[in-house]
């Protein structure tokens, strides 16, 4: 009995080191889900006019009060730092301007439109009633 019993156990522990191993080896890779397309990253305008694209992207602008960045490809560039040789030296809400080492600038332009909405002043939004005050 104690025979049997020996083999059971290594058979259940053979079993359960094939399905770990399984599981391990099939796993999916997972996307981020708020990382934007491939084809986003690709979206400067090439001279061919087919759908092949070349240079950087910009992708988002952050203007705070502290300091000013632009997304370019993923990649988060400081205002005066340097993007794939070139600077960044000025930015504003739809483009970042670069400035390459041959002294030539390269505009980028956000290929979507951003709208902002104004808020009033007293931070009181259009939708509260007269003479009603946020708590």
């Amino acid at each position: 009995m104690n025979k049997y019993l020996m083999t059971f156990n290594q058979l259940w522990l053979i079993g359960a080191s094939c399905l770990l191993v399984l599981n391990t080896a099939y796993a999916e890779v997972l996307k981020d889900p708020t990382q934007p397309p491939a084809a986003f990253y690709n979206q400067a305008h090439s001279t061919d006019g087919g759908g092949s694209f070349d240079g950087p992207v910009l992708q988002s602008v952050i203007l705070g009060a502290n300091h000013h960045a632009a997304i370019i490809n993923g990649e988060k560039v400081m205002l005066g730092k340097k993007y794939d040789g070139a600077t960044l030296i000025r930015i504003n809400e739809r483009e970042a301007v670069l400035r390459n080492p041959d002294n030539t600038l390269k505009v980028l332009t956000m290929g979507y439109a951003i709208q902002k909405k104004i808020l009033p002043a007293n931070g009181q939004a259009s939708f509260a009633k007269k003479g009603s005050h946020p708590k």
